[in-house]
Formats: C-alpha cells, sequence, structure tokens
C-alpha cells in the first residue's frame, strides 16, 4: 500500500471504529494523524493506539476534543490544530451517530435534528473549518456515509437521511474542488462492526435489523484499508463488502425495484416470526 510519509491527516470520530482503525493504518503508513472526537479520555486512549504503530517519532499523533456538530467551535478548534500540528493533507469525516434507529413516529423532531446536526452538519463544519488549508495542500476530502444513504431501509428514516445527504454533499462539492487539483472520496460500508451498534440496537425494529443483516457485516479494519486505498487511488466512490456491492448494483439497474422486492419480502418474514 502507498507510504503517507510528511502528510497529516485529520480524522473525526477518530477515538474509536472506522475512524480509529483508519488513524492506525495512516500512521503505520507514514502519516501524522490528528484525532477528533468529543470524549478526551477516549481520545488519550486512542491516541496510545495509534503512536504505537508510528514509523517514526516524528510523526504527530494529535488530539482536538469537540463538538463536529457545533459549527463555531469546530472553526475555533481547527484554526488551533492547524497552528498546533500543522495544516491536513486528508480530511476523513468519520464522525456519526445512529442513537435512533426506530419507527419513524417514534423518533422525536428533536431526536430527528440531532442525527442531522452530527452525521450531516458535522461533516459540513468541519470540511468548511479545514478546506482553505486543504486547497493550499491540494487536498483530499473521504466523507463517509452509508449503503443507507443509497437505498432505504425499515427503522432508518433518521439516519438514512442524514446519509443520503452526504452523498448529494460528496457529489456536489467533487465537482467544485476537481478542477483545483483536489479530489472527494465517498465511501458507503454497510453494517460495521463498531460501538454505534450498541446504541442503535437499543431500538432498532425486528424488521430493520432483518433488512439489515442482507448487506453483510465488515470488521473496522477492513474499511479503514478501503478507505486508505481510495484516498491513495483519489477514487470519487467506493463499496466496501461484495454482498453490499451487489445489492447495490441490484438496487440501481432495477431503478429499485428489485431491492424494494426483497426487502418487502424480508420484512413480512419477520412480521410472521411475531405472531
Amino acid at each position: 500500500m502507498k507510504r503517507f510519509d510528511g502528510k497529516i491527516v485529520y480524522i473525526t470520530g477518530g477515538s474509536s471504529g472506522i475512524g480509529l482503525e483508519t488513524a492506525k493504518l495512516f500512521a503505520s503508513l507514514g502519516a501524522g494523524v490528528v484525532l477528533i472526537a468529543r470524549n478526551e479520555a477516549k481520545l488519550e486512549e486512542a491516541a496510545g493506539k495509534v503512536s504505537s504503530l508510528r514509523r517514526s517519532e516524528s510523526q504527530t499523533v494529535g488530539t482536538v476534543s469537540a463538538d463536529v456538530g457545533d459549527d463555531a467551535e469546530v472553526r475555533r478548534k481547527m484554526a488551533d490544530a492547524v497552528a498546533r500540528f500543522g495544516a491536513p493533507d486528508i480530511l476523513v469525516n468519520s464522525a456519526g451517530i445512529n442513537k435512533y434507529a426506530d419507527r419513524f413516529e417514534n423518533i422525536t423532531a428533536a431526536e430527528f435534528d440531532e442525527v442531522m446536526r452530527i452525521n450531516c452538519s458535522g461533516v459540513r463544519n468541519v470540511t468548511a473549518a479545514l478546506l482553505d488549508r486543504l486547497k493550499e495542500k491540494r487536498g483530499r476530502v473521504v466523507i463517509l456515509s452509508s449503503v443507507a444513504g443509497l437505498f432505504g431501509m425499515f427503522g432508518y428514516t433518521a439516519y438514512g437521511a442524514s446519509k443520503a445527504a452526504l452523498v448529494g454533499f460528496a457529489e456536489s462539492l467533487g465537482y467544485e474542488l476537481r478542477p483545483l487539483g483536489m479530489s472527494v472520496t465517498l465511501v458507503c460500508p454497510p453494517e460495521v462492526d463498531t460501538p454505534m451498534n450498541l446504541d442503535e440496537a437499543k431500538r432498532l425494529p425486528r424488521e430493520g435489523r432483518a433488512v439489515k443483516g442482507m448487506g453483510g457485516f465488515l470488521m473496522p479494519d477492513y474499511v479503514a484499508r478501503v478507505i486508505v486505498k481510495a484516498a491513495a487511488k483519489r477514487r470519487f466512490f467506493v463499496i466496501p463488502g461484495f454482498s453490499t456491492r451487489f445489492l447495490y448494483r441490484l438496487h440501481r439497474y432495477s431503478n429499485g425495484l428489485l431491492s424494494r422486492i426483497i426487502s418487502d419480502a424480508v420484512i413480512r418474514k419477520s412480521r410472521k416470526r411475531d405472531r
């Protein structure tokens, strides 16, 4: 895999899951890494894991405690991070939540807004705060969406809406940045073994669990390898996992018909078990 000696990578959601595994991989390939998340204790623990994988002690491993959904806080703390650690060559937007995976009628307006604020506005805020510095380096922006942003899923009205918004954001941003010699990479994984699953499981209906199971289950280190490789090659769109790519092709080439037929059948079967 390509080396990233001398590069600096900023990663939101860097204290756990996909973000942490991506940080570890970049560090092992020679890059300096700046981890961004809310929980300071988890950030320090994550930084220790990343530091142990550096190729050289000269590689930066920094941490920034920030709420990506707060634009004013993000702008202030990203300016400070650039002053301390240097400007990013690559920004990986990995922060996200899915605490409210439930039937639409059970999701309050405040809960829906929280998901949109973190998952969608959070990407906008961090990207906006660092964009001028990324332009200076003709950098790369990586955005983690989800297969839930490519086609709907039972119980995912909030999460799916936030991730679908990222698809449109990434495509539009890509058009604006490519003439500047920059690139955007959009990554849409299926279910991944991360702490977010524990929050989701508290409310996800049986039907949603059954439909979600069709897309496969990946480990975060595998997704991290996909992210790093796609960023190195400046690829725009990547779906990790063979099963997920197959389902997406069914959805796309049938204009959604086959995926709806399959999902409806899985939902009916799941409901029969409850009788």
